[in-house]
């Protein structure tokens, strides 16, 4: 891990990269996420080189970057040929012509872990190339903890002694679903009920069942007596790395996105999956994909298939796995001696074993803002945890 960190600091971050052959014709415009635009450039200016094209890496938010791209659409303003969806988002930007069919797929989707080729196939045709897979896990400050405990019963014991000494145990945004999902998750509850087909009823909301009331009840109890009130706010998500960074919190529940600044703060950190539940049960986050998707008005479609598909191959992967840490799922690099002795990598493989696939449907955007102010009402204000649960589930539906 300290190896591919080091590489990641040292990557010089650009806006707008591009790469020419002296014998261009064709064009590609790539959009990478912020910060990210390094871990691409050898494979760009390789491809450029060889297939005699021009192509321009743009870096723009990943979650928003399908927003833009329709709204863009809407205005008849150009778009990037290829840029990245987040795995939730498939299905409506497919049945809304947003992005095109990735026909390479058919043949290469062997090559990837299964897990996340599923979410980029839509009415048997695949939308995307997965380009990392991410979920969440348990960092650890070792000098505060020298070992990552297994249970949340033992963190529980852990925080009061952190708190006798002004400092605390385990924290993280349990005020928001994403987070708290995991808890919900390993109670029993469910966002929509799955079909054996693999499909989601989204008339079955799991979210107000006995296991989701005692989650919820869980957290609110563990939230009152264990976290900073400031991570409870709006901008707790930033406390949460600052308590981290400062070495103010033992642990902290986050995702890969915070390896960067946990890394640049100089903690002695490592990494685990996230503890089981008093139930016995582990927890089980979400886990979700990240796919270079081609954009339905591109008119280089064919180009922007060859490039994503040349843009994958293990030896461009794992470059960009060290310049950006994100974890490709593709089999042959994570059976490379290079990640699977790599503790940043392991956390997230091992994690996603006991993962929830994030419902890859339309009516997901629905579930966040009434289970968020669920979650908050118990935790800040004392609600009835089946009173706010039985509420979020109403303003779903």
């Amino acid at each position: 891990m300290n190896k591919f960190n080091k590489i990641a600091l040292a990557g010089a971050i650009s806006s707008l990269v591009t790469f020419q052959s002296a014998l261009a014709n064709d064009e590609l415009v790539i959009w990478e996420d912020n910060g990210a635009s390094y871990g691409i450039e050898m494979a760009a200016r390789d491809f450029a080189r060889e297939n005699g094209v021009k192509i321009s890496i743009q870096e723009q938010d990943g979650v928003q970057q399908a927003n833009k791209v329709k709204e863009a659409i809407s205005q008849g303003q150009k778009t990037p040929d290829i840029f990245l969806v987040v795995s939730d988002q498939v299905p409506s930007l497919a049945n809304e012509g947003i992005i095109s069919p990735v026909g390479f797929m058919d043949m290469d989707a062997s090559k990837y872990a299964e897990i996340s080729t599923k979410p980029f196939k839509v009415n048997g045709k695949y939308y995307g190339a997965p380009r990392s897979i991410e979920t969440l896990f348990v960092y650890y400050n070792k000098d505060l903890l020298e070992y990552p405990f297994e249970t949340i019963n033992q963190y529980a014991q852990f925080n009061q002694k952190m708190m006798s000494q002004g400092k605390y145990g385990l924290i993280g945004k349990l005020d928001q679903l994403y987070i708290a999902y995991g808890t919900l998750s390993g109670y029993g509850a469910y966002i929509f009920k799955q079909n054996a087909d693999g499909t989601y009823n989204t008339n079955d909301i799991g979210l107000n069942n006995q296991g989701a009331v005692d989650a919820v009840k869980m957290l609110g109890d563990y939230s009152k007596l264990y976290l900073p009130k400031d991570v409870l706010t709006p901008d707790g998500w930033g406390a949460v790395d600052t308590y981290f960074c400062e070495g103010k919190a033992a642990a902290v529940i986050n995702g890969p996105w915070a390896l960067g600044n946990y890394a640049k703060s100089g903690v002695n950190y490592g990494l685990a999956p996230l503890p089981k539940l008093a139930n016995g049960n582990s927890m089980r986050p979400f886990y979700g994909s990240k796919g270079y998707a081609i954009a339905g008005n591109s008119k280089n479609h064919a180009l922007a298939e060859k490039f994503v598909q040349f843009l994958n191959q293990p030896k461009y992967a794992l470059i960009r796995y060290a310049a950006i840490a994100e974890l490709p799922p593709i089999k042959a690099v994570l059976e490379d001696p290079l990640i699977t002795n790599d503790d940043f990598a392991n956390a997230i493989a091992i994690q996603v074993q006991s993962a929830d696939a994030m419902p890859a449907v339309p009516e997901l955007g629905k579930v966040w803002g009434p289970m968020g102010d669920a979650l908050s009402d118990v935790i800040n204000n004392g609600k009835d945890p089946k009173q706010a649960c039985d509420e979020a589930v109403a303003k779903m539906k």
